[in-house]
C-alpha cells in the first residue's frame, strides 16, 4: 500500500511496510529452501532404500553395500553444509571473534588445498603477503575462502593454476581465487551464491558437490560486513572477497 503522508506517522507507515516486506521475503526464502533441502534428501534416501533391496537379494551384496556407504556419505555431507549454513545465519552478537593473522590462515588453507590441486596436476599460485590483521571468527572466515578456493580447484582443467591473492587497500581487505575453467553463463553467475544451484540441471552431488559451498561463502562474508563477488576471467572464474579492516 502506498504510502502519501510526509509526516512522523508516514515516515513509520513506511518503515513497517518495509519491514513486512523484508519479513515477507525471509519467509519466502526459507520455504524455497525447505523445498530446496527435502529434494536433495529425497533423492539419497530412494537410492538407499534401492540398495538396500538389492543387499537382501542381489548375489554381489558387496557392491551393493559400497553403493548404501556412498550415499550415506553423500548425506552426511549435506547434513554437515546445512548446519555449516545455519552457523552462518546465526546470532552476529554471539560469534566469538578475535584477532587473524588473514596472510597466515590463507596459507593454511593453500597448503591444505595443495593435495586436491596436485592430483589434478593443477598448481596453486599463491605469494603470502605482509601480515594483515582483522577481527574475526577465525573458523566462519576459514570455511567461507576454503570453500572459494576449493570451488576453484574442482572446476580447473587438469594441469592448469589457480590463483590466489590476498592484498589490504582503502581500508579494505581483498581475497581472490581466479581458476582458468569454462567460467559460468553471464545469465547465470549472480545466481551461483543461492542454496543448491547446479549450472547444469544434470549434475547431482557425486559430480558437482550439494551445492552449497558458495552460500556458506556468501552468508559467512554477510556476517562480517563484506560481499562477495564472482565474474568471468575469460577464461576461468574470479571470485572475489571483501572485508572491511575496521
Amino acid at each position: 500500500m502506498a504510502i502519501r503522508r510526509k509526516d512522523e506517522f508516514g515516515e513509520v507507515a513506511k518503515r513497517f511496510n518495509e519491514m513486512g516486506e523484508r519479513i515477507e521475503t525471509l519467509l519466502a526464502a526459507e520455504r524455497r529452501l525447505l523445498e530446496d533441502v527435502s529434494h536433495e534428501l529425497w533423492s539419497p534416501l530412494a537410492r538407499l532404500q534401492f540398495a538396500l533391496e538389492m543387499v537382501r537379494t542381489a548375489p554381489e551384496r558387496d557392491v551393493a553395500v559400497q553403493k548404501m556407504r556412498r550415499e550415506i556419505d553423500r548425506l552426511g555431507t549435506l547434513v554437515g553444509h546445512l548446519v555449516e549454513v545455519t552457523r552462518a545465519e546465526g546470532d552476529p552478537e554471539a560469534r566469538e571473534r578475535r584477532d587473524v593473522d588473514l596472510a597466515g590462515l590463507v596459507e593454511e588453507i593453500v597448503s591444505d588445498c595443495r593435495i586436491e590441486a596436485e592430483a589434478k596436476g593443477c598448481v596453486i599460485q599463491w605469494q603470502c603477503p605482509a601480515p594483515i590483521a582483522l577481527r574475526a571468527d577465525t573458523e566462519l572466515l576459514r570455511r567461507a575462502m576454503e570453500n572459494v578456493l576449493r570451488n576453484g580447484i574442482r572446476y580447473a582443467p587438469e594441469g592448469s593454476n589457480v590463483e590466489v591473492t590476498l592484498g589490504a587497500r582503502g581500508g579494505m581487505v581483498e581475497f581472490e581465487v581466479r581458476d582458468f575453467g569454462p567460467g559460468v553463463p553471464e545469465e547465470m553467475i549472480t545466481k551461483i551464491f543461492q542454496p543448491f544451484f547446479r549450472m547444469d540441471s544434470s549434475r547431482t552431488a557425486a559430480t558437482g558437490g550439494v551445492g552449497l559451498g558458495l552460500l556458506i561463502v556468501k552468508r559467512a562474508v554477510t556476517l562480517h560486513r563484506g560481499e562477495v563477488k564472482a565474474e568471468n576471467a575469460a577464461p576461468g572464474l574470479r571470485v572475489k572477497i571483501t572485508l572491511p579492516l575496521s
